[in-house]
């Protein structure tokens, strides 16, 4: 009798545990109300930690709201960074007060990059969450792939996205028959070079500088 008594007190506490925790789920509600959910850090040089962008996070519960620590999840949490500016972890938001957090772009790979920053509530499942997205660049190949397919459009043709071929950097066309490349991945005393790959062939176009020079593009 005991036991179940026990078990009939354990259940009614467990349920009323999990009655709490719905409740708390459906009386929290956050919103982030900047930037935009379509914001896009941009093209950004690999390495580079300029482009920075603050969100922002506001209560529209009635009661006051507890976070935790805010973060960044997924493959590519690497490339986007909780700054030193970041208001919001650990924070108490009373009704309708906000607080905001600066993220930083600094993208390790070329191409799209995209993670997820996560506001936490402590104590509960309930997170507000927004999409991050940028695109990683390799400066200044990127510029003078841009301008060179300007200048010939004829033959620089069906463009891939920039992508990493140790020790290059490159972009191809004409369904992968013709790439484009720098050595800026290899570390080397000497300057990058540009080289046409084709027909299993290399070939080498010039300095990258001298070519970044005529296409009026910054050396990072």
């Amino acid at each position: 009798m005991n036991l179940l008594r026990t078990l009939m007190v354990t259940t009614a506490l467990l349920a009323a545990s999990s009655l709490s925790t719905n409740v708390l789920a459906q009386s929290v509600q956050l919103e982030i109300t900047d930037p935009p959910a379509n914001h896009h850090f941009g093209k950004i040089p690999l390495a580079a930690n300029y482009a920075a962008q603050y969100f922002s996070l506001f209560n529209r519960s009635s009661n006051a709201v507890q976070l935790g620590k805010v973060s960044v999840d997924t493959a590519a949490a690497g490339d986007f960074v909780v700054g030193g500016s970041d208001g919001c972890s650990n924070a108490i938001l009373q009704p309708n007060q906000g607080c905001s957090t600066l993220v930083g772009f600094v993208p390790t790979e070329v191409g799209a990059r995209t993670a997820r920053l996560v506001f936490p509530v402590v104590n509960s499942e309930v997170t507000a969450t927004r999409i991050l997205q940028g695109t990683g660049t390799t400066q200044p190949l990127d510029c003078v792939l841009d301008w060179a397919e300007q200048q010939f459009p004829s033959l620089l043709s069906s463009p891939t996205a920039t992508f990493r071929a140790t020790p290059f950097y490159a972009r191809c066309y004409q369904g992968n028959s013709l790439c484009i490349g720098a050595d800026a991945a290899a570390a080397t005393l000497a300057a990058p070079s540009v080289y046409l790959y084709q027909n299993q062939n290399l070939q080498l176009l010039g300095k990258l500088s001298d070519i970044a020079t005529t296409a009026r593009c910054t050396q990072n």
